[in-house]
C-alpha cells in the first residue's frame, strides 16, 4: 500500500510540471527567458530521475518490510497454536490429577458410620462408602460424594443430583442413613440416602434437614429417580427426625399400591410445630402437646395425649390410650383429661405426621377456665430418638 501512494504522488508530480511545460509553451514563452525555459526542463528530467530512482527502491525496501510482515505474523499466528498446545498439555495433566485423587481417596473424608461391605446385586461384594467434601476447599456447596469400592479400588461413582457437584438442599451436613431396598420391584436392591443439609437462610437456616435421594440400580450403573426423592421429600417436616422405618413407610404408601398394615414405624414421641412465627424466636419454643405412642403386632396402639396452654400454664392428660389402627384411624374415648373433660380422640396416621381430632368435648362445671382437651393437634414433629443404624436389608 505504502509503494502504490508513492507512485501516484510522483506521477502527480510529474503531471504537474508537465503541466506548467505546456502553460509556459501555450504562452509562447512571453515574459519568460529562455534560461528559466531551460532551467525548467532540467528540473523535470531531475524529477523523473529522482521518481525513476524512487520506483526502483520502493520495491527492494517493500520486499524487506514484507519480509519483515510475513515473520511478524508467522510469529504471531504460532503464539495461539502454542497457547493452545499449552492449554490441552494443562487439561491432560488436570485430568491424570483427578484420576489420581479419585483413585486414591483421603481417608479423613471417609465417614466411616455409613459405610458398609455388602453384597449388591451383580455388583458382588462391594463396600458402599460415603465419603464427605474437602472442607479445605472454598466451595462450601460442595457435596456428599458415594462410591463402591472393590478390592479397594473404586469400581463405581454415584452421580450427583445437581450441577457443578452441589445438592442444589444448600450447606451438607451429616449423612443420616443410608437403606438398601428393592424400589421397583425389579428384583434387584436399591439405594436410597438420607443425607442432611442446612440453608443458612431463615429461621431454620442452622437446623439440618433431611433430602432423601434414591438411586436404582439399572445393571452396569445407578439413576438418580429425582421424581420420586422429591414425593419423599415433601413428607418430610423440616425439623422432624427422619429415620429409617418413616422412609420405609413412606415410600410404601407413595411408591406401592398396597395400604398399610403396619403401623409401628409411628412410634415414638411427637409434637406440634412450632409454627413460622415461632420459629423466628430463639430459642425455637418446645410445644406443649405432645403424643407418645407405642405400636406393636402392626396395629396395637397404646399412647398418651399430653397438652399445654402457653398463657396460662394450665395442662391436660388424656393416659392409657389403647386401640387397634384400621384404615389409618383409631377412635378412642376419654371420660377426664385431668381437667374433668370428655370426648372422643380421633387419631389419624398420614404419610409422616399423626394428626389428633378431639370430637364431642364436654367441660366439666366446675372447670371455670374452660381450657381441656379439646382443639385439633397436628403432630408433625417427631422427636430424636435412638435410630437402628442403617444395615443392608
Amino acid at each position: 500500500m505504502k509503494i502504490k501512494d508513492r507512485k501516484k504522488a510522483g506521477g502527480a508530480a510529474i503531471l504537474g510540471v508537465a503541466a506548467a511545460l505546456l502553460l509556459l509553451v501555450g504562452c509562447k514563452g512571453q515574459g519568460i527567458p529562455k534560461q528559466a525555459d531551460s532551467d525548467a526542463a532540467s528540473q523535470l528530467q531531475q524529477n523523473i530521475k529522482e521518481e525513476s530512482t524512487a520506483d526502483e527502491t520502493l520495491p527492494e525496501q517493500s520486499e524487506e518490510s514484507g519480509q519483515l510482515e510475513k515473520a511478524e505474523k508467522s510469529e504471531e499466528s504460532g503464539l495461539p497454536e502454542r497457547t493452545a498446545q499449552m492449554k490441552e498439555t494443562e487439561r491432560l495433566s488436570e485430568e491424570e490429577s483427578d484420576d489420581r485423587g479419585q483413585n486414591e481417596l483421603d481417608t479423613g473424608r471417609i465417614i466411616e458410620e455409613q459405610s458398609f461391605q455388602v453384597k449388591l446385586n451383580d455388583w458382588g461384594e462391594v463396600r458402599f462408602l460415603s465419603y464427605e467434601p474437602d472442607s479445605s476447599k472454598r466451595d462450601l456447596l460442595e457435596d456428599v460424594t458415594f462410591y463402591l469400592l472393590k478390592d479397594e479400588e473404586i469400581l463405581y461413582q454415584f452421580p450427583y443430583i445437581s450441577e457443578n457437584h452441589t445438592s442444589g438442599y444448600g450447606y451438607y451436613w451429616d449423612v443420616k442413613f443410608v437403606l438398601f431396598t428393592d424400589i421397583n420391584e425389579d428384583g434387584k436392591e436399591d439405594v436410597v440416602i438420607g443425607p442432611e443439609y442446612m440453608t443458612g437462610i431463615g429461621p431454620q437456616g442452622a437446623v439440618p434437614h433431611v433430602a432423601v435421594r434414591i438411586y436404582e440400580d439399572c445393571g452396569d450403573y445407578f439413576t438418580y429417580n429425582g421424581e420420586l426423592s422429591n414425593k419423599i421429600n415433601d413428607h418430610l417436616p423440616w425439623e422432624s427426625n427422619v429415620l429409617v422405618k418413616d422412609i420405609k413407610r413412606l415410600l410404601q404408601l407413595i411408591n406401592g399400591n398396597e395400604p398399610l398394615t403396619n403401623y409401628e414405624s409411628y412410634s415414638g414421641n411427637w409434637t406440634v410445630g412450632p409454627g413460622y412465627v415461632a420459629a423466628y424466636e430463639n430459642p425455637v419454643p418446645d410445644s406443649g402437646n405432645r403424643l407418645t405412642c407405642s405400636i406393636s403386632n402392626g396395629n396395637e396402639f397404646y399412647g398418651t395425649l399430653f397438652t399445654e396452654q402457653e398463657t396460662t400454664g394450665q395442662i391436660t392428660s388424656v393416659e392409657d390410650i389403647a386401640g387397634t389402627i384400621q384404615n389409618g384411624e383409631l377412635f378412642y374415648e376419654f371420660t377426664d383429661d385431668g381437667q374433668g373433660g370428655a370426648g372422643t380422640l380421633h387419631i389419624t396416621f398420614l404419610p409422616n405426621q399423626i394428626n389428633v381430632e378431639v370430637l364431642r368435648f364436654q367441660n366439666a362445671e366446675e372447670n371455670v377456665s374452660g381450657y381441656g382437651t379439646s382443639a385439633i393437634y397436628e403432630m408433625t414433629i417427631r422427636e430424636y430418638e435412638q435410630d437402628d443404624c442403617l444395615l443392608p436389608e
